[in-house]
């Protein structure tokens, strides 16, 4: 899973359990709990979700699910 902050900053975690009020994740070897109504931060399976979520630019998300999908970025869009 990936922790997506208001900031943002996104970081992977491993899911160690969840409930309908929080996921429990592994971040570094230590055990963290995330509330699930924390309006900070949030826990996502999906890479662009949590970049939509921490507000990155929308060609910033676009360039990534291209990637993900397997398509080929034209290479001046690669750079900028």
């Amino acid at each position: 899973m990936l922790i997506a902050s208001k900031n943002g900053s996104i970081t992977a975690a491993k899911l160690i359990s969840e409930t309908g009020e929080a996921w429990t994740l592994e971040v570094e070897k230590r055990k963290r709990r995330l509330s699930r109504t924390d309006s900070r931060q949030r826990a996502f399976n999906d890479m662009s979700e949590a970049m939509k979520w921490a507000g990155a630019e929308p060609e910033l998300i676009e360039h990534f699910a291209a990637l993900t999908a397997g398509k080929t970025v034209p290479t001046d869009q690669a750079q900028s």
